[in-house]
């Protein structure tokens, strides 16, 4: 048994205090077992509780969602097939650019197990709504499965971290595991200083998602148990929101006129994607109650994070962190 760290342990004092200010236990990781140095058995207990064994460390693997064909690349293994591969070069491929050519085995949430039967895996990864209702049994016919929650509010970093070296176990990948976490620490650490440097400590950030549906605007909050919050607030950022959002992502909703409880000095960025409809510069720029916020008539509102992903590894955390660093140094 491992105990959970979180990702950004050279920078872990103000992560922790704001942490632990919304209630954050530290919890016992999943278990983890591996002769994977031999090519032996591996074994991990997934998020379901679940015991998965491999008689060797898997090298065919079918991945199901973003945040585990990202942890997969980052690791140097390529999927034989991973779902909705375009949607990850544009969502994921900033940070972690996808390598080789995984078959696309359909949606996020609905893959096709025709596609995925074919390519013959020896292990089948993603989240835990990665899988149709009443489809597991036919997944598991075909390979072991291993499935992750995506997130944990309670400690959002390390069980990024958790999530990470359970995946490395099961490919046989726990030293390059070892190297990309601290490749990652460090530079989060780097961009903690150069925060500082630019007298941006304490500053108030907020990442969010706004998306229209006809006239109507809600925006996505990431709130302070949200990774990429916990990520700013570890470099010596301030948080704008204290809404703890749900359990498992940190998310909240408002509308435009919830952004009016954000602090006048906040730093609004908000998340964006080259092809997808830039919602701050359409259906916010005549939005009055927008145009009233005092940090977007100070130009303190930032489109980041493209490219991206918000829900990713430890290489998506570092990424966010230099993004970070480069819209508030630049104002």
């Amino acid at each position: 048994m491992t105990t959970r760290r979180t990702l950004t342990a050279l920078v872990a004092v103000g992560a922790l205090a704001a942490l632990t200010a919304c209630g954050t236990t530290d919890e016992p990781a999943a278990e983890t077992t591996s002769s994977a140095a031999a090519g032996g058995p591996v074994s991990i207990t997934d998020d379901r509780g679940e015991t998965v064994e491999l008689d060797a460390p898997a090298t065919k693997v079918v991945s199901l969602e973003w945040m585990q064909t990202e942890m997969l690349t980052s690791l140097g293994v390529t999927p034989v097939g991973a779902a909705d591969v375009e949607g990850y070069t544009s969502w994921v491929g900033t940070s972690v650019p996808l390598e080789g050519e995984p078959e696309d085995v359909g949606t996020r949430g609905e893959p096709s197990v025709e596609a995925i039967a074919g390519l013959e895996p020896d292990l089948i990864v993603g989240v835990t709504s990665s899988i149709p209702e009443g489809a597991l049994e036919q997944f598991e016919r075909i390979a072991p499965v291993a499935l992750f929650d995506g997130a944990d509010a309670a400690d959002p970093l390390g069980y990024v971290e958790d999530t990470f070296r359970s995946v490395a176990t099961l490919v046989g990948a726990e030293d390059e595991a070892e190297q990309v976490v601290s490749d990652s620490e460090a530079r989060i650490a780097e961009n903690a200083q150069k925060i500082a440097d630019a007298g941006l400590e304490g500053t108030p950030v907020v990442f969010a998602s706004p998306y229209a549906e006809g006239a109507n605007v809600t925006i996505r909050m990431h709130g302070p148990r949200s990774a990429f919050q916990a990520v700013a607030v570890a470099m010596g950022l301030g948080s704008a929101t204290e809404d703890p959002g749900d359990d498992a992502y940190g998310l909240s909703y408002v509308d435009v006129e919830g952004l009016t409880a954000l602090p006048e000095d906040t730093r609004f960025l908000y998340w964006g994607n080259d092809s997808e409809e830039d919602v701050v510069e359409s259906a916010l720029a005549g939005n009055a109650v927008w145009q009233s916020l005092p940090f977007v008539q100070q130009g303190h509102v930032h489109r980041a994070g493209v490219g991206i992903w918000a829900y990713g590894g430890p290489e998506s955390l570092a990424g966010w962190s230099d993004d970070l660093v480069a819209q508030l140094t630049a104002e």
